[in-house]
């Protein structure tokens, strides 16, 4: 009976113990840092800014978080689902399955809030959501999600500079990030990156260099 078990175990496609781990809701691994999806391909595409999904979070996030850049917003502030409208999903769905509910009230209750701030009006979800703040962003790293960012050297130098301005100038719409009779490229080079924008930007590249060094 003991070699069956063993037997069958090998052919599942996932173990036990991380399922048991999944369905207690216990993390399956353990890092110093908080790794956030961040899909930075909405927020550029083709030149210029177009607003979808995930980019109104940010384009019509509060009025006093309008001095940080992209990456830093990602960062610091998330959505979350208001109190308000929590509760009055629970009044309507009080003949709904319980489970359900419960879902929601953990879902609209994260540990790392800190304060809550409401979006501009536009927002799709102004009325249902709202910002929170992390307390420990400090050890948040937004990850990239997409295809891979453009290099500085080989690729499109317009479409380069655009992506970067738009991660890390602060903006809502794309007239916020240059002028009409300036190019990205020129736009780029006239903005004050503080230092550690600069690193990032300079981070962004080490993959490239690598892999240059790679085939050298």
């Amino acid at each position: 009976m003991t070699k069956m078990v063993n037997l069958l175990a090998t052919k599942l496609e996932l173990g036990s113990p991380m399922i048991s781990m999944y369905l207690l809701q216990n993390p399956d691994h353990y890092t110093s840092q908080i790794f956030v999806p961040f899909y930075w391909k909405p927020f550029v595409r083709h030149n210029r800014y177009i607003g979808l999904s995930s980019a109104y979070d940010y384009t019509h996030c509060p009025r006093e978080h309008e001095q940080y850049n992209l990456y830093d917003w990602i960062q610091k502030f998330y959505r979350i689902k208001s109190r308000r409208a929590t509760k009055k999903k629970h009044t309507d769905d009080n003949h709904s399955d319980d489970s359900n509910t419960d879902e929601d009230y953990i879902a609209s209750r994260p540990k790392a809030q800190s304060s809550y701030a409401l979006f501009l009006n536009g927002h799709p979800l102004s009325s249902t959501h709202s910002v929170a703040g992390r307390k420990n962003y400090l050890n948040v790293v937004p990850n990239f999600i997409g295809p891979p960012l453009p290099r500085p050297d080989k690729d499109d130098r317009e479409y380069y500079c655009c992506t970067m301005l738009t991660i890390f100038k602060p903006w809502r719409t794309g007239a916020d990030l240059k002028s009409v009779d300036d190019s990205w490229h020129e736009a780029f080079c006239s903005h004050p990156f503080n230092d550690q924008e600069r690193l990032y930007i300079k981070n962004m590249n080490l993959r490239y260099e690598c892999l240059d060094s790679r085939d050298d």
